[in-house]
């Protein structure tokens, strides 16, 4: 059977209301600049202000808009699937979750309004919070009606075929949903909030206290504006964003501060990191890289943007942004799917073989982080061979983009253009005449025309192939003799954002590869979901993906657009 389902089901209604996103980029920019410390949601209270790990919502999308954007991305998805992924699971904890998630996506086949949303129980565009207590996870979510929500949990946690015991704490009842093993899944309705977490078998009452919400933290983010704080640092909206601290996860896995930890470390027989003798360098290794942070810049009803950030100290961003290169297009969203790098091999090299040498000089001395010493050795060796020695001064980055996919001759073949970014690009033509010795002797030229390629190398039936050449570029097109689309393509902008790495795939592309797929053997076909991929043809304009040097680290960015 299909049911339609969508995927943002989880997203928006477990995990991505807390993603939810504003109205437009200048709306977004205002509301982060004027966003003061002491605008708290009703989740803040609970997120301890030491907190290893949180992300939370300050501000939540309009119900009307959430609920046209879940139209909008709503897939057709096969249940007995999922179902059959059952099977495969063998712990118990995760085989509960796993039951409870597909049977409460059974509860949305026919939800179509915000009647029938809230008649679950449920908020199109609720506050969420996950944080932990320690490393003890908790995640909360607002629900519309308490009262609804239980006749849905009854009919779901029958479909899922769990039957939970209820406990009582301090008054709140809560249910367990796992009933062996050390650890068990926990959920409770309390004040208009659902609650999930997972608990030692044998857990305190004042852990629970704290776990259900009936003691409060003495300071929480709320108090501080850590989450506005976050926020305003990196240009994300106010519907959700977060951040791991490595300092605090690594302190709280060797020296436990919150009976969370404890607990659970306890009831799985963990032992304790021993890092008591490894201070120095767990601080140099957190001073470097302080942690990771999340959010979105953007999120309405037609493109949304999703960012993870790997925050590094000053000296590591100013190597890593040494090391992009300017690769004409890099970036751009033309044609119907493309990818590229931007990456100067040489600095690339030298930074590794620094980085070696910082460590053969100052290596870790605790015996747990040893392999990270010898990581670094095994990289420069890897990175220092004769391909990249001979590429590195030639080759600077490459931008491959697909124009059109078709079948042809029972064969899938397609046209596009591949820029080759060079420093100096007859040294890369001499370099790249060694592999393919056709290319040396077309007497390419900067600004001169496309040349075509002849080559015994390709394949009977092959697209036409030419190369032109810029002061710093080369470009193949595959099909493409156009000498004036080529130089455009030569002249095409380089990017601003020191970006690493970019591609794209847009609805186009989805469509036209399930139109290949069909027109191949049909054992080769059986693989593949072509329905799927059509669904995702239909509901996107483009997708984009990228990692870019940010001025706090590593940015690693997925965008959405839709029709």
């Amino acid at each position: 059977m299909k049911a339609k389902l969508s995927i943002a089901i989880s997203l928006a209604l477990f995990s991505a209301g807390v993603l939810s996103g504003c109205s437009d980029d200048k709306e977004s920019t205002a509301t982060q600049q004027e966003a003061p410390k002491n605008i708290s949601s009703p989740m803040l209270k609970y997120i301890p202000a030491d907190s290893p790990y949180f992300m939370a919502t300050r501000e939540t999308m309009p119900e009307q808009d959430a609920l046209a954007l879940y139209q909008r991305m709503r897939l057709e998805t096969d249940l007995d699937e999922l179902h059959d992924m059952l099977h495969e699971i063998d712990d118990d904890v995760l085989h509960s979750l796993m039951s409870l998630l597909i049977a409460m996506g059974e509860e949305f086949v026919d939800v179509e309004t915000l009647d029938d949303i809230h008649a679950l129980g449920f908020k199109m565009s609720p506050q969420v919070a996950l944080y932990g207590l320690g490393i003890l996870p908790i995640l909360r979510m607002e629900l519309q009606d308490e009262d609804a929500f239980r006749e849905t949990l009854q009919r779901v946690l029958a479909n899922a075929d769990l039957n939970p015991s209820t406990a009582m704490t301090d008054g709140k009842e809560y249910w367990v949903l796992t009933q062996d093993g050390p650890i068990k899944a926990i959920m409770a309705i309390i004040d208009n909030q659902l609650l999930m977490s997972v608990v030692p078998e044998n857990v305190s009452d004042e852990l629970l206290s704290d776990v259900l919400g009936n003691t409060l933290p003495d300071s929480n983010i709320g108090d501080t504006g850590a989450l506005a704080e976050i926020e305003q640092r990196h240009g994300f909206t106010p519907r959700g964003a977060g951040q791991i601290y490595s300092s605090r996860l690594l302190s709280e896995l060797s020296t436990p501060t919150h009976s969370g930890t404890q607990a659970l470390m306890e009831a799985v027989d963990a032992e304790l990191l021993d890092l008591t003798a490894c201070q120095a360098d767990i601080d140099r290794i957190t001073r470097r890289f302080p942690g990771l942070v999340m959010g979105m810049r953007e999120y309405n009803l037609d493109r949304m943007e999703m960012n993870l950030i790997l925050e590094t100290d000053k000296h590591i961003v100013s190597d890593l942004r040494a090391m992009t290169a300017q690769v004409p297009g890099l970036g751009s969203s033309e044609g119907m799917a493309s990818f590229g790098l931007g990456l100067n091999l040489p600095v690339l090299m030298k930074s590794v073989q620094k980085y070696a040498q910082e460590m053969r000089q100052n290596p870790f001395s605790c015996e747990e982080f040893q392999e990270l010493n010898n990581a670094w050795s095994e990289i420069s060796v890897a990175i220092n061979n004769p391909v990249s020695m001979m590429i590195g001064p030639s080759l600077s980055g490459f931008r491959a983009r697909l124009n059109s996919l078709t079948m042809k001759n029972g064969e899938p073949t397609g046209t596009g253009i591949l820029t080759l970014a060079s420093q100096n690009p007859l040294a890369l033509l001499s370099t790249a005449s060694a592999f393919a010795p056709d290319l040396g002797s077309l007497g390419l030229e900067p600004g001169g025309e496309a040349k075509p390629i002849e080559s015994i190398m390709l394949p009977p039936g092959s697209p036409e192939l030419y190369a032109a050449m810029s002061e710093s570029a080369i470009t193949l097109g595959v099909g493409v003799s156009d000498s004036e689309t080529l130089q455009a393509e030569l002249q095409a902008p380089v990017s601003e954002r020191d970006l690493l790495v970019h591609g794209h795939l847009t609805g186009e592309f989805y469509h036209s590869l399930a139109q290949v797929i069909e027109q191949m053997p049909y054992d080769d076909r059986e693989e593949f979901d072509t329905d799927l991929l059509k669904q995702y043809g239909d509901i996107y304009e483009n997708i984009e993906y990228w990692f870019r040097v940010d001025d706090a680290g590593v940015e690693m960015s997925f965008s959405l657009e839709l029709k």
